[in-house]
């Protein structure tokens, strides 16, 4: 087999994904914010869940996080408000628990724009301040 044919690409995809699996989660990431993007949310989430999936499988909690943040984006795009919630508050219990302040302001800031989509604007506005306050802690301006 050549190194640069399809059959060569394969095995080496095939292997890095075999002794990378955060590559292969991070793949189904990316294919699911893809599926977002054209609207192909039922796709979006099943890929999402899949890079969930993996990340739990190796031990990866930061990608648990990172994976319930997409799937909670996933649901809230699809309409589902109260799905996305539950998948925002465990990536915010996650990046409490590995210390990822800046993950915290993105939970906090994903929870207020779910809790805005559902009308409970005190809410939105409680955690959009959270957002605010770890943001100016990092010193994080640009946002």
């Amino acid at each position: 087999m050549l190194p640069g044919s399809p059959a060569g690409r394969r095995q080496r995809a095939d292997f890095t994904h075999a002794t990378c699996p955060k590559s292969e989660g991070r793949a189904h990431a990316n294919l699911g914010n893809a599926h977002q993007s054209k609207r192909d949310y039922a796709k979006a989430i099943a890929y999402q869940a899949r890079r969930l999936a993996i990340a739990k499988a190796v031990g990866d909690r930061a990608g648990e996080g990172a994976a319930c943040a997409n799937l909670g984006n996933a649901c809230q795009s699809k309409g589902a408000c109260s799905k996305a919630i539950e998948y925002h508050t465990q990536h915010l219990a996650i990046a409490k628990e590995v210390g990822d302040r800046a993950g915290e302001g993105r939970a906090y800031g994903n929870l207020g724009n779910a809790y805005d989509s559902l009308g409970d604007f005190a809410k939105a506005f409680e955690h959009h301040t959270q957002d605010l306050v770890i943001a100016k802690e990092a010193g994080d301006r640009a946002g």
